[in-house]
């Protein structure tokens, strides 16, 4: 297709050869102009797009202007790319806008609740929180907006709420976790938090809540007795507990594959930011009880402790029912003595003690990763120093 000039100077344009506009062919304008010491040409577009001789000329007389000034793009290739520049800048404006509007209900739906389903076995607990008194607070926020006294509002709520200094702690650690992850997610390619988290400078509450209740070998019986008339799940997962001192949310993790009732051991496998694992060996008490549940229904799934129709079994309601039944807690004001499904790897533990094993071997077999987590128990083990307080000082009248 040849050129051909428009009537208007530096502009001209070539039509083609099939396509028409207007009952005339189609018509793509250039425009043409001295620059560095060069002819230039560059197009701008067709008639069918909208360009006419007249919008062409003006675009050049424009291109001339900024040539002879310095001022603004010189070449229809800088001026496409300022617009661009400009187009990008405003979308990623926009963009940045729509993140920072991120409320923390958003957020907390979106993306940090199905981080903990990928990441914490315990994403339960937080979900929990988070629905109870977290998004109650701080949900309609965005999360840019929360500030340090936002999160000490909520940690004073739930710490006047009554709840131990190890409830605020965790409620803390939650908080922390889910401001950590919105500074490494990006939504749009922006940073849902670009600031600092808005726990920085926050300290923890100073914590002494170490359980010292443990069961009676009389009091484990009634409560076993009570939990099998109640519930079979129930009364398994704490004949379980009180022979191996596995955690709560161990049992109910606990799969078939990992069970070996001939050679009487259970693996617990570690799991991202939980317990450390390892092997827990089987009494003949654990045995029967997995032997058992070979029998029902949850032989057929891969967890020991299926639960119903997919969903993670909590015995919390039904355990605290039978503890307020059997009086376990009656006239306890101390937290730190309340009987609570954490006692019965308490109670493992002190029974240990109570049998003469020595603190490494209790180590052992509670998991602890380190000697200071079990030596509470010394106290229990039989030794001399326990006899030496009867034989004080010889009988009156000897």
């Amino acid at each position: 297709m040849a050129w051909i000039s428009s009537g208007q100077p530096g502009v001209r344009y070539r039509e083609h050869a099939t396509r028409r506009h207007n009952g005339q062919p189609d018509r793509y304008y250039s425009v043409r102009y001295y620059l560095h010491a060069k002819d230039n040409e560059e197009g701008l577009g067709w008639a069918s797009d909208g360009w006419t001789a007249k919008k062409a000329a003006a675009v050049l007389a424009e291109l001339r202007r900024a040539q002879s000034t310095g001022l603004g793009p010189q070449t229809l290739a800088e001026a496409r790319a300022k617009t661009k520049a400009m187009a990008d800048e405003e979308a990623t404006s926009k963009r940045a806008a729509g993140v920072a509007g991120i409320t923390v209900e958003k957020f907390m739906a979106d993306y940090y609740i199905p981080h903990t389903k990928r990441t914490k076995g315990s994403w339960r607990e937080d979900e929990i929180q988070i629905n109870k008194v977290i998004l109650p607070a701080i949900g309609l926020l965005p999360m840019r907006a929360v500030t340090r006294q936002h999160i000490e509002g909520i940690l004073n709520a739930v710490a006047e709420g009554g709840a131990a200094p190890a409830t605020v702690k965790h409620y803390m650690a939650t908080l922390r976790q889910a401001f950590n992850v919105a500074a490494q997610t990006f939504a749009d390619g922006v940073p849902i938090l670009p600031g600092p988290s808005p726990l920085v400078g926050i300290k923890p509450p100073r914590l002494y809540n170490i359980r010292e209740r443990f069961l009676s070998y009389e009091e484990a019986d009634k409560l076993i007795d009570a939990a099998k008339a109640l519930d079979t799940d129930l009364h398994d997962a704490i004949v379980v507990a009180l022979n191996t001192g596995m955690r709560k949310g161990e049992i109910l993790r606990m799969e078939w594959q990992d069970v070996d009732i001939v050679h009487g051991v259970l693996l617990v496998r570690d799991g991202p930011m939980q317990k450390p694992g390892g092997h827990v060996h089987v009494n003949a008490e654990v045995a029967q009880v997995l032997q058992s549940r070979k029998g029902t229904r949850a032989a057929k799934a891969a967890k020991v402790f299926p639960g119903i129709k997919g969903q993670e079994r909590d015995f919390g309601r039904h355990f605290r029912e039978l503890v307020a039944e059997l009086g376990l807690n009656d006239g306890v004001t101390d937290r730190r003595h309340k009987f609570v499904f954490h006692s019965l790897r308490h109670t493992f533990a002190s029974w240990l003690a109570l049998a003469g094993n020595d603190i490494s071997r209790i180590k052992v077999l509670m998991r602890h990763k380190t000697l200071a987590m079990t030596d509470r128990y010394t106290h229990l083990i039989p030794d001399a120093t326990k006899a030496a307080v009867h034989n004080l000082r010889p009988p009156r009248g000897s």
